[in-house]
């Protein structure tokens, strides 16, 4: 087991760089007025990186510990949600795109909204281009993060089989050594009686 203290530095260390991610997200400047075509191979070269990232962070994933697990996927969360507010903000800039987007807020919400299901309908795509974008981050979420998820939770459900039955087989051998003593004490108690009669007979 891990020490207390070792995890709490994990967790902060994570935390800290959630929180520096979100701030680079913040500063990061957002393209201009472009055209629908620029935009859209911006966009799409930049989820090809991103799914290419997030695979082999989770191979990479399934051979570290179990905490590095935790605070891996926190991070792949954190980075896919915040790629794609960075998209929807510079779509957003395009003309007739979205509603109700229209600080870096407003589309971190939008985002966050998306990913847990719960939107509110405030902000919403209008335009081709930023429903056709919506659409690609709602199969991103759904087949990488939700691979990510299912991997890592099967993991750690094997792991706690392994350890449940980790014990009741140590018991079943516990066992069988009583039973090999009981075994002997009869037949020393059977060769007593012999040893007995045989006088008795002479």
């Amino acid at each position: 087991m891990s020490d207390p203290r070792s995890q709490e530095r994990s967790a902060a260390g994570t935390i800290a760089l959630v929180a520096a991610a979100t701030a680079v997200y913040y500063v990061i400047p957002v393209p201009g007025a472009m055209s629908e075509g620029w935009w859209a191979v911006m966009f799409f070269v930049g989820a090809a990186v991103l799914g290419a990232l997030i695979y082999a962070a989770i191979r990479r994933l399934l051979r570290a510990g179990e905490n590095a697990r935790i605070r891996g996927l926190i991070l792949l969360l954190a980075l896919t949600v915040l790629f794609f507010s960075w998209s929807d903000k510079s779509v957003a800039a395009l003309h007739g795109q979205f509603a109700g987007l229209a600080t870096r807020t407003d589309s971190l919400y939008f985002n966050i909204s998306t990913l847990a299901t719960v939107g509110f309908g405030d902000v919403h795509p209008v335009g081709q281009l930023a429903k056709a974008a919506v659409t690609v981050q709602i199969v991103f979420n759904l087949v990488f993060l939700g691979a990510a998820v299912s991997l890592i939770t099967g993991y750690f459900r094997t792991r706690a089989r392994q350890v449940q039955g980790g014990p009741h087989g140590q018991a079943g051998h516990g066992h069988a050594g009583p039973g090999q003593a009981g075994t002997g004490q009869a037949g020393t108690g059977q060769a007593d009686m012999g040893s007995t009669t045989g006088p008795a007979a002479g």
